[in-house]
């Protein structure tokens, strides 16, 4: 549950994009939809500012806005604006008894655009490809929406900023967008901001973060297509061919066999944006791998196995001059502390902390 005026967090901007992604393919492909997305949230709320929906026009839904009787609601304001076109910002309030059904412990209100999308129009189609481009070469950027009342529905302008530079308008009317919206720093959520009879619609457009799980092992098999499913962009890396293979892990972004796990790390992209989850076949080649994760800075280094093994493989790092601070930066043993037992199981709690650190609240053993 979202609570109170904060926007999109981290975790759910890469979600948003997965959907824009979806997006930029059925248009495409020419498709006819609606989009409908969270534009402002007081109080409490399923979801926050900036959860998307779409509804195509040839059956079914991608994404959500938080179920229940919101979407039920948003549903049906989407199939009225895929009959008439434009689009509609429309408010919905959840009273003490949805909230309650809802699992909150008060009521919210939610403001969602719900705008109808032809992939027949070649710069709406082009527009979201360029997101969808952006955002998987790892650039990412801005969306920036303007919204107009007008009349019983809203216009919307969209500008793509890169770098503080808009690369893209929808529609290119040639207006002007604020200099303080182009030039602020990216934020962390999605925002709406007011500039007299104009409201803004800020989402950051986040590159996925990169889970690297180094070893193909059984934990792999079930942690790569959960955390594929939960919006990650994961690389397999094994020193053995047939552990790293398109038929083993198809869900994976890249499969990379290393010559050694002592030289995994080197050809690897790994920085801020990099999750690290170490599940060798081995404590010699966990312990490789981290040697070498240490001198890099991801954003999160998990090393399976038990306390005792953690400390044998830190008193040997320690002999190697690295540092409590260093040691201190690696989760181990690995995962929420659920009682995991099976593959399956610390597949699950393994990817519950990838979600929790994404958003920002690592529970840690």
């Amino acid at each position: 549950m979202s609570q109170g005026p904060g926007g999109l967090r981290m975790g759910a901007a890469g979600e948003a994009i997965a959907v824009w992604g979806r997006l930029a393919e059925f248009l495409a492909a020419g498709e006819r939809l609606t989009l409908c997305m969270i534009v402002r949230l007081a109080g409490s709320g399923p979801r926050g500012a900036g959860a998307t929906m779409l509804l195509r026009e040839s059956g079914g839904t991608v994404g959500t806005v938080g179920g229940g009787a919101l979407e039920a609601k948003v549903t049906a304001w989407a199939h009225e604006v895929l009959r008439t076109g434009g689009a509609v910002c429309r408010t919905f309030a959840l009273d003490l008894t949805q909230a309650s059904d809802e699992g909150m412990t008060c009521g919210g209100e939610v403001e969602v655009l719900v705008e109808c999308l032809d992939g027949a129009t070649p710069a709406v189609r082009d527009f979201f490809v360029l997101i969808s481009k952006l955002v998987t070469s790892g650039e990412g950027g801005r969306l920036l929406m303007a919204i107009r009342q007008e009349g019983d529905g809203v216009l919307t302008e969209r500008t793509l900023v890169v770098k503080g530079r808009p690369v893209a308008a929808l529609p290119a009317s040639g207006r002007s967008v604020p200099e303080d919206l182009l030039n602020a720093p990216i934020a962390q959520t999605a925002s709406l901001v007011e500039r007299g009879a104009v409201r803004y619609f800020l989402a950051p457009l986040v590159p996925p973060i990169t889970v690297f799980v180094f070893g193909g092992g059984h934990i792999a098999l079930h942690l790569v297509p959960l955390c594929a499913r939960l919006g990650f962009r994961v690389v397999v890396v094994d020193d053995r061919a047939d552990f790293a293979c398109r038929d083993r892990f198809p869900e994976a972004k890249d499969l990379v066999v290393a010559p050694s796990f002592d030289k995994a790390l080197e050809d690897l992209p790994i920085g801020q944006d990099s999750y690290l989850v170490i599940a060798t076949r081995g404590h010699a080649g966990d312990q490789a791998i981290l040697r070498q994760a240490l001198r890099r800075q991801p954003s999160y280094i998990g090393m399976i196995g038990s306390q005792r093994k953690r400390t044998l493989i830190f008193e040997q790092l320690a002999r190697e001059g690295f540092t409590p601070d260093d040691l201190a930066r690696v989760v181990s043993p690995i995962g929420l502390p659920i009682g995991a037992e099976t593959p399956e199981e610390i597949a699950i709690s393994i990817a519950a902390q990838l979600v929790a650190t994404r958003a920002g609240r690592r529970g840690e053993s």
